[in-house]
Order: structure tokens, then C-alpha cells, then sequence
């Protein structure tokens, strides 16, 4: 049996954290603004120091959310903010942006780091490569089957984190960018795929996910080496956090499978269409789709009594002991030591010659175990009481209350974490050359000959077009001007690596030498097979740091994320060669399972699919490695017109990147851009740029 696991649970309020805290939970994790408030989940700054006092008096740790991808123009927000938790007695940080998490380790070098779960950690080199950054903890992937979370922990070096109920989404941790794209608040989802998307081909809203429950597979969980189960759904309401923490600690604390009533509980705390237990048992994909989920309104009597129970009942977790001294001759001694070795001493009031009844331990012990509406359990008593004595009993329980007061003010407190400067990046010199312009294809039958004659420097296909030795990219292969780039899939488990393998060796005797990566995860893994390695879009570089630490691992170019205005991608200093994608359909979102055939019925993968947005306008859905598919943006990215901004804006390369396009469209784009055509696609649009 492994050690005692953390509960982590949301809290999207201040009233969030006393729900989450008087529910059982071992910790709490939670964002907060220095400043404006970015989105409701948010706590003001003087909310979070609340709750961080709060917590800490009752032994529950927080860990504070830094989940937005900071551009350079908020990076340093971004660190002041990380500084300030610090400060205030924060436990750790949770960050998923890879400069920010370099950055950290460098401004708070004692603070404990976590990967957060928009990193996209789905195999053990991801885990490994943040082990390596300094991070103490990794948030796995929701995806992950108890088999390959078992693997994972039993080689990791670092602590594990692993959801175990809350909102799934059809699209892998970090690889949506819906909200992203339609103006979202950074951080948690804001459920597009509920809202944009009311139809599908077989029922209305198509991307709606059942909620995960494990609650059921707990036993199974404790037996592994893993820190801490998190309950997602830090967007939803208080009463949804204390129902379902509520439910998860007594089925942890009892060891058993939970009570019926502990099941119903989690029922009524966000009313959906069933639970699944998500890919926790390697389901089809196709049983975790289901009806979208809806909160209770205020008058629900179901949140009246969970709330009731919240704000008026205080969670006894805190363990300590006292020892009483009492004589005669000298008042009443009494001390109160805590879990953390905290002691605090007080006296009381004399006692008196015994006439008919004499003190006992037993009487000293009961008043001295009543510690009820306090944060805190008795553990023992030591008495030593002169014989021959007595005292009123009732007249320890002042004493008592007021030492727990004491106690409570001295957990509160913080001792200073170190914090260092950060030294501002250095600036680069700007290319004096124009950007190159390079092709992305997802077919080779969209190659021909007169992409050939144009040049691009690097095409990019999927690896498995790559290594499927179509005739049509021989003459690219065949070209010294052109190096052919095996793009890597955004996600690759632990099982998958043999296959993957198995392509890349064909590919490189077919004469591909590079590989584009979308998980930092993947670097190791590509380099240890010889390959050259590039930066894809699904990496999400929105800062210099992280080309920093990009520029420090090799590789040889990287893709800046396709949700960046003009302005961030020139302030951002090109530590290496970078590129910027200028013309394409934007994938939205990156699916665990195949949508295509959950809708339709049958594996028809290949065969053209789309999904209706709310504006009524068809999204392109196609197949991905092992039948996962990719869902894009009804209309094209085009920024022939914006080409003086990004021509001067530092880049090594602008990309073309073609998903429906037929082998002529591909060509004339690219005559376009390079100013040997005036073909003007339908249906485009200039994304944020």
C-alpha cells in the first residue's frame, strides 16, 4: 500500500476554498490577479492571502495557478504575480508554459514548481524532461490508462499528479485552442465545444463529454506510488467542490468503497448525462460523449444543504496533544503542541483541597478532547495531577480555547522563501534576409511539380505520409534546395513509441533526416534516434524564454503559436531560427478518440467530415495517427496583406500550411505569397494577427 494521497480539489472563490477545505481536502489549487481581474475564477489579492491563512491554520496546502502562456509584454506580470504568492505563504506554483517554468526556477529557486496539466504529459520522457527543469510535481494527462499511469509512477522521479473526476474534453490536455481563439480568458476551458458547436451529424452538440468519475476505482489508485488525485473544475461553483471533495475524502479515509449516499452526492453536485470513467479502463471513446452537464440554480435544495454544511461546520484534521500540570500550590499549567512541533503554554486557574470528589486524568481529559468547532483533534493527554486534589473541569476549557487561538495565529505564519533577480534576456540581432517561405502538407498528393520548382526549403507531411514511400515526394526527397520534415504526433504514449519508431526508421531510410515536434517531451526521444528536431505549432512558443530554452535543447527551428498578434511576434527576441504560420486552416482542437467514427456510426476516417459552428459555417475534421482526428477552423488564415509586418518582424521562415487544399490550390497559394500569382482563396480570415 502506498503512502497517504493528497486530495486536491478547485476552489474558484474565496468561498470556494472554505468549501473545498471544510470538505476534506488535502490541498486546494486556485489563480489569482495583482490587478484587474482576468477571469471570475479568479481571487483578488487580498482573497488569496485570506485563504492562504485560512488553509494553513488547518494544515491544507495551496498551490497557485499561473495557467496562461504569458507573452513577453506580461511576462514579467507574470513573475511579479509568481513572487507575490510566494510572499503570502503559497506552497507551490502550477505553471504549463515552459519559459515561464525556466523562469521560475530562477527568480523563486526554492519554491516547489508543478507541471500543469496543459503541458500535455502523456509518457515518462515528458515527465523526466520537467524533472530535469526543477519540477517537483507533473499533472499526467487525463488520458492515461491505469496501466500506463502505473508505468509512469514506478519510473518517475518526481511526484505524480492524476485527475480523478471532473468536465473531460474531447481534445487532449494543451492541445485546444478554442477559447484561445475566440477571445477567452487564459485558464480554464470555456467550453466551446459545448457552446460553438450545437450540431453534429448524428445528434446536436457533438463535442459534449460525460463528466469522469473514478470514485469507484480509488482502491486501485491508493496501491500506486502517486502524491496527489486532483478533482477538476476549478469553472464551477462552490457546492460542486465541497459535494464531490466530500464524497472522494471519506471513500480515501475509509480505504472502502464509497456509500451510496456518497455516489448520490456526487450526482446531484453537477446533474449531467452519466459518469464515465474516461480512458481510466481504456474505454472507446465513443461511450465517453454524452448530453452537456448543468448547474443547480441558488434555490436548488440540494446546493442549499451542501452549502449549509460548509459555512457552518469546521473540519477537524489537525492533530495535537496537551499536557496538564496541576497542584495546589501553583495555577494550572497547560501546553498544546501541533503536527509541526508548534507549542504554545498558558496558566490557569488554582485548585483546591478535594472534600468529596478528586480530579482525575479521566475528568482533565474529557474537557481537554472537546476541541469541536476548531480546526483541531486531540490526539492525547498527559496529566500530572497531585493527589488529594480538585478543580472544576469546566473552568480548563477557557484556557484550552484560548491556547487553540494562539496556536491557529502561529500556523498562520510564513517563513520568506530566497527570490532572486531576473536578469532581462538579451536582445538579438534581427535577420537582414527575408523570411523563407516553407509548405506544410497532410497528403503527399498535394505535392506536384510546381511546388517543387518554387523550393521551399523545408516540407512538412505526418510521419506516417512520410514513411509511407508514396512515389510523389521522391523528386522533394531526391532535391538538394528541399528538406522533407516528419511532423511527430502532437501526443505519443508509452505504448505508441514502438510504432512510431518503426516509422521514423523508414522514414530516415526513405532519406528524411528531420523531425517536428509538439511536446517538449518528444526532443529526447527524436534526437536519441538521430534526427534533427524542429519546434510545431502544438508547442505553444508564446515567449523568448521559451525559445531560451528551446535554443539550449537543440533545435534547429520553432514554430511560434498561431493565436499571436502582430506585435507579440515582433517583440519576441528570435533566439533561433523561428517561424510563424501565415496562411492555413488553425486547428482547433487535437481529439483523443475518433470523433469521426462516434458520430457516424463506422470507420470512415478517410471520408470527409465537418462540424457545424454556431455561425453555421463547416469545420473540416480529419484523421489524425491512430484514428484520432484533428478538428480546424472553418476559414483560412491569410496574411498575404499583413506581409510588410511579418516580413520585418524578425522570423526566419512564414509557413503554408494546407489541410483540404487540392494539389493546384496548394500551388497557386504559394505563387501567391511569392508574388508570382494574384489567387485569392475564399473564406479567410486574419486570425488575431
Amino acid at each position: 500500500m502506498a503512502g497517504k494521497i493528497e486530495l486536491l480539489s478547485p476552489a474558484c472563490s474565496a468561498e470556494g476554498v472554505v468549501a473545498a477545505v471544510q470538505s476534506g481536502a488535502d490541498a486546494v489549487y486556485l489563480s489569482f490577479s495583482a490587478g484587474v481581474k482576468r477571469a471570475p475564477h479568479e481571487l483578488s489579492e487580498d482573497e488569496l492571502g485570506r485563504a492562504i491563512q485560512f488553509c494553513r491554520v488547518r494544515g491544507v496546502k495551496v498551490y497557485v495557478c499561473l495557467d496562461f502562456n504569458p507573452v513577453d509584454a506580461l511576462f514579467s506580470s507574470a513573475l511579479e504575480n509568481a513572487r507575490r504568492a510566494s510572499r503570502m505563504g503559497a506552497d507551490a506554483l502550477i505553471a504549463s508554459d515552459v519559459g515561464l517554468i525556466w523562469a521560475l526556477r530562477r527568480v523563486l529557486p526554492s519554491m516547489p514548481i508543478h507541471a500543469g496539466r496543459d503541458l500535455c504529459i502523456h509518457n515518462l520522457d515528458g515527465v523526466k524532461l520537467f524533472a530535469a527543469m526543477g519540477v517537483t510535481r507533473a499533472a499526467v494527462a487525463r488520458e492515461l490508462s491505469l496501466e500506463q499511469l502505473a508505468e509512469i509512477c514506478k519510473s518517475s522521479p518526481i511526484e505524480i499528479e492524476y485527475p480523478v473526476h471532473g468536465p473531460l474534453c474531447p481534445a487532449f490536455d494543451g492541445h485546444c485552442m478554442l477559447s484561445a481563439l475566440n477571445g477567452g480568458h487564459p485558464g480554464p476551458c470555456e467550453r466551446y465545444c459545448v457552446t460553438g458547436y450545437p450540431a453534429g451529424t448524428r445528434e446536436r452538440h457533438p463535442l459534449s463529454m460525460k463528466d469522469r468519475c473514478l470514485v469507484e476505482e480509488l482502491e486501485k489508485l491508493t496501491e500506486l506510488p502517486i502524491a496527489a488525485l486532483r478533482i477538476d473544475g476549478r469553472e464551477r461553483r462552490p457546492e460542486y467542490a465541497a459535494a464531490v471533495t466530500g464524497a472522494y475524502s471519506r471513500a480515501l479515509g475509509t480505504g472502502r468503497r464509497p456509500a451510496a449516499e456518497d455516489i448520490e452526492l456526487i450526482g446531484g453536485a453537477f446533474p449531467a448525462g452519466g459518469f464515465t470513467d474516461g480512458y481510466f479502463a481504456a474505454a472507446d471513446f465513443s461511450n465517453m460523449l454524452g448530453a452537456p452537464g448543468h448547474e443547480p440554480g441558488d434555490d436548488t435544495p440540494f446546493y442549499a444543504a451542501v452549502r449549509k454544511n460548509y459555512l457552518n461546520h469546521e473540519y477537524q484534521r489537525v492533530k495535537v496533544t496537551f499536557e496538564a500540570d496541576v497542584s495546589l500550590k501553583s495555577p494550572l499549567r497547560l501546553s498544546v503542541t501541533d503536527d509541526r512541533g508548534n507549542t504554545v503554554s498558558g496558566e490557569g486557574g488554582p485548585a483546591e483541597l478535594a472534600f468529596h470528589t478528586e480530579l482525575t486524568p479521566a475528568m482533565l481529559g474529557t474537557e481537554l478532547y472537546n476541541t469541536g468547532g476548531t480546526p483541531f483533534v486531540c490526539d492525547g493527554v498527559v496529566c500530572r495531577i497531585e493527589k488529594g486534589i480538585y478543580m472544576d473541569p469546566k473552568t480548563v476549557g477557557p484556557v484550552r480555547d484560548r491556547l487553540l487561538g494562539e496556536l491557529m495565529l502561529r500556523r498562520a505564519g510564513t517563513d520568506p522563501r530566497a527570490e532572486s533577480t531576473m536578469e532581462e534576456l538579451p536582445a538579438v540581432p534581427s535577420p537582414t534576409d527575408p523570411p523563407v517561405l516553407t509548405v506544410a502538407v497532410r497528403k503527399c498528393s498535394q505535392l506536384s511539380g510546381r511546388i517543387l520548382e518554387l523550393a521551399p526549403p523545408v516540407i512538412y507531411l505526418p510521419l506516417e505520409e512520410a514513411a509511407s514511400g508514396d512515389k510523389r515526394l521522391e523528386p522533394f526527397l531526391d532535391s538538394r534546395s528541399i528538406s522533407v520534415c516528419a511532423q511527430l504526433p502532437p501526443v505519443i504514449f508509452d505504448r505508441e513509441l514502438g510504432r512510431v519508431t518503426e516509422l521514423l526508421l523508414k522514414a530516415r531510410q526513405l532519406g528524411i533526416n528531420e523531425v517536428a515536434v509538439s511536446d517538449p517531451g518528444h526532443i529526447i526521444f527524436a534526437r536519441k534516434l538521430g534526427f534533427t528536431v524542429r519546434g510545431d505549432t502544438g508547442l505553444g512558443v508564446r515567449n523568448s524564454s521559451y525559445l531560451a530554452v528551446l535554443l539550449g535543447l537543440r533545435l534547429k527551428s520553432a514554430a511560434l503559436a498561431m493565436d499571436l498578434t502582430s506585435r507579440q511576434v515582433r517583440e519576441m527576441k528570435k533566439y533561433m531560427d523561428t517561424e510563424l504560420v501565415v496562411y492555413g486552416r488553425m486547428p482547433l482542437m487535437y481529439t483523443a478518440g475518433c470523433l469521426i467514427r462516434a458520430k457516424t456510426g463506422v470507420c470512415s476516417c478517410d471520408s470527409p467530415l465537418s462540424l457545424t459552428n454556431s455561425q453555421g459555417f463547416e469545420c473540416p475534421l480529419t484523421r489524425g495517427f491512430e484514428c484520432r482526428n484533428t478538428l480546424w477552423s472553418a476559414e483560412k488564415l491569410h496574411l498575404v496583406k499583413r506581409s510588410r509586418e511579418y516580413m520585418t518582424s524578425g522570423l526566419w521562415g512564414v509557413r503554408l500550411g494546407f489541410t483540404t487544399e487540392n494539389a493546384d490550390e496548394c500551388a497557386r497559394v504559394c505563387e501567391r505569397y511569392l508574388e508570382l500569382g494574384a489567387y485569392e482563396p475564399s473564406s479567410t480570415t486574419e486570425g488575431r494577427f
